[in-house]
């Protein structure tokens, strides 16, 4: 026998698209509740209540978006066919419109905006005229008129170069409208035309030569995204005079348009089959764009949600519960790396000023935050290795011990080789500088780690995990 030792120099995200023998040990086919954003391995931290009253319970909660407007931080979200928002402050939750009668069928958008010198946020819903809010009213009003051309029953508002642009009227699916562009006496709630100057008028266009339907509107810096079922266009020109709209020759699965998010003026949107984003011309892909491939198969994306929060992506998806998003995938956009989130369900999430924030499917408006817990919930945290045979397929070996260093609670270390798993607990000395050891069960030639935290405990593993084991050659 020969005694030898492997490091596990630092921990990564999770990779799924190789084969675990490929795969680099410092990444994981199977991760939860794990932050690796500093190259250790610790138990995420979880969130705490945002505001002490629930959600009104009168239908299905979704969508969820935080507005900073003259009245401060409010909070919007839809129960059933209704709109509601909560103050920070109070936490008091006031019913502000009805919607459309079926909101599971479309996806409300919220957009702010400014008419004339007022500061509102634009609720589209696709069931009717809009809505605007200035924040500190007791209800929403209607947006634009019948003489404006502007009631149209859109689902989808962007501003791009000053103008307000719309579409997803399901009596004209493939219509793209904008409004005359603000100054003198003309605001965004007018899309008629301008009899002083075609450049300032309102107007609409159907892209494509077809009915497919407009399913979602991005814009960028010096293009406006306009996602269809079936294909996607941009349009090109800062005025009706010089717009341009053109297909985007690109490949990829539809995604849904809550999926999609900005990031440095670059859309990211996350795809049945993976990562995918818009550089300023087409649709690429990530290197590790499948990196989660069998965890995205076995989900369902129809309500995906999306938020950037500082140089993080979240998107919500649906794994198991039958009615809300309950896995949040991360992608750290400065390593590139996932991670998942689990434990809590998701009716909509949102970001301000660099703090996340989720509504859960029970009512509760949730804040991401240092808190060890998911609102008093414990988290279940664990990191599996990929398979490894330690350098040598022909060798048999006998594990012998782990040591590192780190902080924490317990950690439970379980080996798993030939079909069985032999738990062992690793507990760290009170001095930081002191390596954490722990004795190793399991003998064969190809093993693989479970690292978890016990009873929701929270602990760091330090960059740098040996494993020392015995050697030996296979009689000839």
């Amino acid at each position: 026998m020969a005694m030898q030792s492997r490091t596990l120099s630092s921990f990564g995200g999770m990779r799924q698209d190789r084969n675990d023998y490929i795969s680099s040990p410092d990444t994981s086919p199977d991760a939860c509740n794990m932050d690796t954003r500093d190259g250790c391995l610790t138990v995420a931290k979880g969130f705490s209540p945002a505001v002490a009253n629930q959600a009104p319970s009168g239908g299905q909660l979704s969508r969820l978006y935080g507005y900073i407007g003259p009245g401060g931080l409010k909070f919007l979200a839809c129960a059933g066919a209704s709109l509601y928002a909560c103050d920070s402050a109070t936490g008091t939750w006031t019913q502000l419109c009805t919607l459309q009668s079926d909101p599971g069928e479309r996806k409300v958008d919220f957009l702010p905006v400014k008419i004339g010198a007022k500061e509102y946020v634009l609720i589209a819903h696709g069931g009717g005229q809009m809505f605007k809010w200035d924040g500190v009213s007791a209800a929403a009003e209607p947006f634009g008129s019948a003489q404006m051309l502007s009631n149209a029953a859109v689902n989808f508002v962007e501003p791009y170069y000053g103008r307000l642009f719309a579409a997803g009227d399901a009596a004209a699916p493939a219509r793209l409208y904008w409004s005359k562009t603000p100054g003198d006496d003309r605001t965004i709630e007018d899309w008629r035309s301008a009899d002083a100057s075609a450049d300032v008028s309102g107007g609409f266009a159907d892209i494509g030569t077809d009915s497919d339907p407009i399913t979602g509107l991005m814009a960028l810096s010096n293009q406006l995204l306009i996602f269809k079922r079936d294909s996607l266009y941009r349009l090109l020109g800062d005025r009706p005079t010089n717009y341009r709209i053109l297909p985007v020759d690109a490949a990829y699965t539809r995604q849904a348009h809550t999926a999609c998010v900005r990031y440095a003026d670059r859309l990211y949107f996350l795809t049945a089959t993976g990562l995918c984003f818009f550089d300023g011309q087409t649709v690429r892909r990530p290197n590790n764009f499948r990196a989660l491939c069998r965890l995205l198969a076995g989900c369902s994306l129809d309500a995906c949600e999306a938020v950037a929060c500082g140089d993080m992506l979240y998107f919500a998806v649906r794994e198991s519960d039958p009615v809300y998003n309950d896995a949040v995938i991360e992608y750290d956009l400065m390593r590139g790396t996932f991670m998942v989130r689990r434990g809590f369900t998701v009716a909509g999430m949102t970001a301000v000023r660099g703090t996340l924030y989720v509504l859960t499917g029970e009512g509760k408006l949730e804040k991401f935050d240092d808190s060890p817990t998911y609102d008093g919930q414990p988290i279940r945290a664990w990191w599996e290795t990929p398979r490894f045979d330690l350098g040598n397929k022909h060798v048999k070996k006998a594990l012998g011990e782990l040591a590192c260093t780190g902080h924490g609670d317990p950690v439970r270390v379980t080996v798993k080789t030939g079909g069985t798993g032999y738990p062992m607990t690793l507990t760290f000395p009170s001095d930081d500088d002191s390596a954490a050891e722990t004795i190793l069960r399991g003998e064969g030639r190809v093993f693989r780690l479970r690292l978890e935290n016990i009873d929701g405990g929270h602990f760091t593993l330090d960059a740098g995990v040996t494993l020392r084991f015995d050697a030996q050659l296979r009689p000839e």
